[in-house]
């Protein structure tokens, strides 16, 4: 029992047919550097891009039952926008206080109440955004407010900060 346990202790540590840990660190090592050297540029960047749109710059659009509001974005390019990402945030809450971030789109459920405080009905808002990239430089943004009945209700209306993120 002493000859075989000395004979194996001293054959090759693996099978042929298994890898060292060794050996797949280098696989996944030389993986990622073949990947990386395919993508532009060599590594991740990011960029936040704040926005503030006042209550006053909500646009109605009746076709679509909602409110918008547009800005520039010519930090887009066309490698963020094929091969990258961009998130929307929003913030919710007095700064300092109560504040929140928000990931968009963000939904939120509110009830409509009589003045007995009985619960008469529901709806949800939705606050979301889009990109739309432009080979010329004139990519924008757009942020959404709607309401699940589609209602315009301007009186509810406040000024909202926004926070894009392009990540490539």
């Amino acid at each position: 029992m002493a000859v075989l346990l000395g004979g194996y202790s001293c054959s090759d540590d693996y099978p042929d047919d298994y890898l060292t840990e060794a050996q797949i660190r280098r696989m996944i090592e030389e993986a990622l550097r073949q990947n990386n050297e395919e993508l532009e540029p060599k590594f991740t960047k990011w960029e936040i891009l704040p926005y503030t749109v006042l209550e006053e710059h909500w646009e109605w659009n009746p076709d679509a039952g909602r409110y918008q509001a547009i800005y520039d974005l010519p930090e887009l390019t066309d490698f963020i926008y094929e091969e990258g990402a961009v998130l929307g945030y929003v913030f919710i809450g007095q700064q300092g206080v109560d504040e929140v971030q928000k990931l968009l789109p963000f939904l939120f459920t509110y009830a409509e109440t009589d003045e007995n405080g009985n619960i008469i009905g529901t709806y949800t808002e939705t606050i979301s955004f889009d990109v739309q990239y432009a080979p010329n430089g004139n990519s924008t943004v757009a942020f959404f407010i709607q309401a699940s009945d589609l209602v315009r209700a301007d009186g509810y209306l406040v000024d909202y900060n926004f926070r894009i993120v392009l990540v490539w």
